[in-house]
């Protein structure tokens, strides 16, 4: 080899390597995205590239500040993601909000199930330290808050209970704990079957009042799609609702009621 390009080769790697520098970061998408801080060097500015999950991101790093996008790289919630930042070696930039590349807890959810008496029962190992579990139930297309539990801070193995709602038919339910730092873990999705008779509206005209036939999880939305009451109960009051038209989603459905 001509000793002439060899010397060429190694003093450009020896100098790409003293002038340039990188932070790694790792967890897992949440739905937001980081922001850096990326000071002026020169005539440039201090980071050179990034990467996410070994791909570069398309993200415009020329400028004192700059999102990293990671809807842009296909990645989904619940994902893990490995970031690298290359900057040059006299700065250094500034992630602004790097807590929110979340970590799972350290934890195992076991025996998930509906108990007969209507309670979501589970038992964890591992520890949970401070927190707090959240039953999640699928309904109405969406996960909906059915019930939350603080957890207890112990390296044994914990049951839990926590008394739910469960619509006629089939339920989906997952658990999710979160600890003191927001890190969050979910449980599988466990599945539940009711018998029993559907739930239906009593009331024919609305107007003070909406009845149930049975205790039901409900929400009350307007025609532009706000949140106006929710609730578990077999009863509404809807006195103080102006007059127009809403959507209820209740039980294992969703209608239409205009109240007068």
């Amino acid at each position: 080899m001509n000793l002439k390009f060899l010397f060429t080769i190694t003093s450009f790697f020896i100098a790409s390597i003293l002038t340039a520098q990188e932070i790694n970061l790792d967890g897992i998408y949440n739905g937001k995205n980081l922001y850096v801080l990326n000071p002026g060097v020169g005539n440039g500015f201090c980071v050179t590239e990034i990467h996410v999950n070994g791909k570069k991101t398309r993200d415009e790093i020329n400028s004192n500040s700059f999102e990293i996008d990671f809807s842009q790289m296909d990645i989904k919630i619940g994902m893990n993601v490995h970031v690298r930042i290359f900057h040059q070696l006299n700065c250094k930039p500034v992630i602004v909000n790097q807590e929110i590349l979340q970590h799972k807890p350290d934890i195992s959810f076991i025996n998930t199930k509906v108990n007969r008496k209507g309670f979501l029962c589970w038992e964890i190992q591992g520890n949970t330290g401070e927190g707090i579990f959240i039953a999640e139930q699928f309904r109405w297309g969406k996960w909906v808050k059915a019930a939350e539990l603080k957890s207890e801070d112990t390296v044994s193995t914990n049951s839990y209970a926590i008394e739910i709602s469960p619509n006629t038919a089939q339920n989906l339910f997952r658990i999710l704990f979160r600890n003191a730092k927001g890190d969050v873990k979910v449980s599988k999705e466990i599945k539940y079957l009711l018998p029993g008779k559907e739930i239906m509206i009593l009331s024919e005209k609305i107007k003070d009042r909406i009845a149930f036939t049975s205790v039901t999880m409900y929400e009350i939305i307007d025609e532009s799609g706000n949140l106006i009451l929710q609730g578990n109960d077999k009863y509404i009051d809807t006195s103080e609702l102006n007059k127009g038209k809403y959507f209820i989603n209740y039980d294992n459905k969703t209608e239409a009621f205009i109240k007068k």
